[in-house]
């Protein structure tokens, strides 16, 4: 469910399942969600103007038991108003024709469980999520929008940037394709197929922010070893979800830092005159 997501959105419920373990919770909740979501992208808090985030945290812990930390490397299911968060998550891009999930589409669907603590604590800090829905209005040059006067010239120039590439059966824009494509090429690099395993990683106490420099942990006082902490990657071009598994989900190519789905690889490497081919007018 998480191929469609940023980076930054990744991280987010990464953080979400940290806080979770550090209050002993047993599922991810929206309050855990919420402040992964705080702990990655802090131009959320221009839209809660009422409280910080050491206020929100402050709420949570009046509001939850306090139990015993849990191990990170236990595998936390998500709650069932966190699974139709991020469910309506993918809504609100859609509705925005949006291509990619991203921090803004989740806390705005936090709104859609009024009942979940979230929810309650983004109202009493004074969210303005109807503002945010302004900001975030789909604009001319977002993918797969058209409308503008210069979107329509270059659309006339060009027909093909009106195209769709199709990847594990979504639309794509070729423009934001091409675009992934060139900068993965600027180097010379030698992809390797593997089987995607858990990565160890390191997590700053202070921030939650992780690391794959595994030295980091020899300071135990600032920095936490998580043995398998990093259970998922997406691919580089198209951000299919890459986890440990016996499906194509489980098995891509590698540079050593980045991945390419099997499909990617095989539209884009293998074949490495797609673009400069079936979408010739693009290069």
């Amino acid at each position: 469910m998480f191929e469609r997501y940023t980076e930054k959105a990744r991280r987010a419920v990464f953080f979400a399942r940290y806080e979770a373990s550090n209050y002993g919770s047993e599922n991810i909740d929206s309050e855990h969600l919420l402040l992964g979501l705080l702990r990655e992208n802090e131009h959320l808090l221009q839209w809660i103007p009422k409280a910080s985030p050491e206020t929100i945290r402050e709420w949570i812990e009046a509001q939850t038991p306090q139990r015993s930390k849990t191990s990170t490397s236990i595998d936390l299911p998500l709650s069932n108003e966190c699974k139709t968060i991020l469910k309506t998550a993918a809504d609100e891009a859609d509705r925005l024709t949006h291509r990619h999930i991203g921090t803004e589409h989740i806390f705005l669907a936090i709104f859609s469980v009024p009942d979940c603590l979230a929810a309650k604590l983004l109202l009493r800090a004074g969210a303005e999520q109807t503002k945010l829905r302004i900001v975030l209005k789909p604009q001319p040059d977002q993918p797969l929008a058209r409308g503008s006067l210069k979107g329509a010239e270059r659309s006339a120039r060009n027909p093909v940037v009106d195209s769709i590439i199709e990847i594990h059966g979504l639309r794509r824009n070729p423009q934001n394709i091409r675009e992934l494509v060139r900068t993965l090429r600027a180097y010379n690099w030698h992809w390797n197929k593997s089987t995607w395993k858990p990565r160890d990683v390191v997590i700053n106490k202070a921030n939650g922010r992780c690391s794959f420099d595994l030295s980091l942990a020899e300071n135990a006082g600032s920095f936490m070893l998580v043995k398998g902490g990093w259970t998922k990657d997406h691919c580089a071009v198209c951000h299919w979800e890459l986890f440990e598994s016996t499906d194509e989900h489980g098995t891509g190519y590698t540079n050593g830092q980045h991945w390419l789905c099997l499909e990617c690889y095989d539209k884009f490497w293998a074949r490495n005159d797609f673009i400069s081919g079936a979408y010739g007018e693009m290069t």
